[in-house]
């Protein structure tokens, strides 16, 4: 099982992971951080340094929210010095998949599958309504 961490704007991380766990359950090693008005770039930063510090032999998974926001640039700088999986806009229905998936899979094929199904987890009702 790889290790998961949501990082997101405001709270939207631990409600993610809290909706998630009203449909697959509690979820084991599944860590979030969530960047508020008051923290900066660096200090959010340092934040998640410290946790893939404490998971630098484990296999990882990062789930952010937005490409280009704080969460994501501060994930993405850590890159360059952790090897972890980063993907980023992430949604509820993806969330799910890969908690689902972390028990069978590596984070890297957790991630190419998310990525397979990306496409897949935005619909247009009315034109489905339409047909």
């Amino acid at each position: 099982m790889f290790q998961l961490l949501l990082v997101s704007h405001g709270k939207l991380a631990e409600a993610m992971l809290a909706s998630a766990q009203m449909i697959v359950g509690p979820q084991p090693e599944v860590k979030t951080l969530c960047l508020y008005p008051e923290d900066t770039p660096e200090s959010f930063r340092e934040k998640i340094s410290e946790l893939l510090t404490t998971w630098q032999d484990e296999d990882v998974m990062v789930l952010s929210d937005i490409r280009s926001g704080t969460p994501f640039n501060a994930t993405a700088s850590l890159m360059q010095h952790f090897d972890f999986r980063h993907i980023s806009g992430i949604n509820l229905g993806m969330l799910i998949e890969v908690l689902i998936d972390r028990e069978i899979m590596t984070a890297e094929e957790a991630g190419d599958k998310l990525m397979e199904l990306a496409g897949q987890s935005i619909l247009d009702v009315n034109t489905l309504l339409v047909d």
